[in-house]
């Protein structure tokens, strides 16, 4: 019987069938497309493919994201609380979303109504599969037998050695988001120049080099990741993709021919990250080598 409950956000990226196994849950953000809004569904279950949802941002759609409502939080931690579990949410880099700030305040509140029970809310200073590795990481240590301040611990001290690596592929949509400014999308889409994004020592996304040309960035990443990666024949490399397919399985080519992972996992990235970094986009999530990059 689990001791404490595991929770992410829409930015964990574990779909239902890895939830399930894990037994981990979420708590859901909010997309906004052309003013009407719609849960971050990790199970695509609003009513659009990933394909139609990203069709609607390469027609110009505004799209805007939204971090977790208190009042979600409140209801999902209550849910396990009052089972007598104590609750561990792994949120989405403070770097990228507030959320995990709300749910602080909220655990804040429920306390003196469950004075035997915990809320731990983490930062995880990351989003993505790494995210949601962290979280199996945590159900895996639950399983063990470990404690929630045990686990707790333990991610604490390694959540830096959780690496990302993305390839994004039109800088239109970081313009769209505020992240670029509108030159250097311009001149960048123009010379083909495409960054190559971590998340550094403080949770931010940051581009650390750039590359000319696609294929060029798709190679970078492979590289980079299993460079990364600690005891690589053992280990999961996670790949996440903004509707491409095709350059997600050109990564894991690429790292094929570099190494032979225990395990190479590949899917979608959701809908809060790809509302920011636009279709395209393909990033790897490894277990290894710690962060040491600040982009300040």
């Amino acid at each position: 019987m689990n001791s404490f409950a595991i929770l992410i956000d829409s930015t964990g990226d574990l779909g239902k069938d890895l939830r399930k196994q894990y037994d981990i849950d979420y708590c859901p953000m909010g997309i906004s497309i052309d003013g009407k809004d719609y849960p971050a569904s990790l199970d695509w279950d609003q009513g659009m493919t990933p394909h139609q949802l990203y069709d609607l941002m390469r027609q110009g759609m505004k799209f805007y994201t939204s971090q977790v409502p208190a009042q979600t939080f409140e209801s999902k931690f209550k849910q396990y609380l009052d089972q007598g579990l104590d609750v561990y949410y792994i949120a989405c880099s403070s770097g990228l979303s507030g959320s995990v700030n709300i749910a602080r305040s909220v655990a804040a509140k429920l306390a003196p109504a469950y004075p035997h029970q915990k809320i731990v809310c983490f930062d995880s200073l990351i989003s993505g599969y790494a995210q949601g590795a962290m979280a199996i990481k945590a159900s895996e240590m639950r399983k063990e037998g470990k404690g929630l301040d045990e686990v707790a611990a333990w991610l604490d001290k390694n959540k830096l050695r959780y690496n990302q690596f993305g390839a994004i592929d039109d800088l239109t949509y970081l313009k769209r988001a505020g992240r670029v400014s509108a030159s250097s999308a311009f001149f960048g889409n123009l010379f083909g120049v495409k960054p190559i994004v971590i998340s550094d020592t403080k949770g931010h996304n940051y581009a650390y080099k750039k590359v000319k040309g696609r294929k060029a960035s798709l190679i970078d990443i492979a590289q980079e990741t299993v460079a990364a990666t600690d005891d690589i024949e053992h280990s999961t490399i996670w790949i996440g993709h903004i509707d491409d397919p095709e350059g997600a399985e050109f990564v894991r080519q690429e790292i094929l021919k570099l190494a032979k992972p225990g395990n190479i996992y590949v899917g979608p990235i959701g809908p809060i990250v790809g509302g920011s970094t636009g279709p395209g986009t393909v990033a790897t999530y490894c277990f290894g080598k710690e962060v040491t990059v600040c982009g300040e």
